[in-house]
């Protein structure tokens, strides 16, 4: 029995956790933030000029937090979703080897009462 439970587990984690992550990209995200943030510094030759965008790059990075925050809030709700469709699964399994253990039981008591 933790022989055939450890090979789902495997098959889930192998096959199915992949599928987990589709969608946005983190490395996307990060991407975009970067270059995000790197277009709010002004020119270094006007010391005067935009001397407000350290804000900018704060609120960027808030709403960049914001952002991968809900991503993994996602991905985590869709995880928890698969992870009560495995369990599910794995109830239907338990209570169909139960039911073989019966018949196995009750085919095993004929066979002795025929002695």
């Amino acid at each position: 029995m933790k022989r055939i439970l450890l090979i789902y587990i495997f098959f889930f984690l192998v096959i199915v956790s992949p599928k987990i992550t589709l969608g946005q990209s983190i490395d996307e995200i990060d991407e975009r933030y970067n270059k995000d943030y790197e277009a709010l510094k002004p020119p270094s030759d006007s010391s005067s000029v935009r001397t407000d965008y350290v804000f900018e790059q704060t609120a960027l990075s808030t709403m960049q937090t914001t952002k991968l925050l809900k991503l993994i809030y996602e991905q985590n709700r869709e995880m928890l979703s698969r992870y009560d469709g495995v369990l599910d699964k794995f109830d239907e399994i338990i209570r169909q080897n139960n039911e073989i253990i019966k018949l196995l039981s009750k085919d095993v008591s004929k066979d002795e009462s025929k002695r």
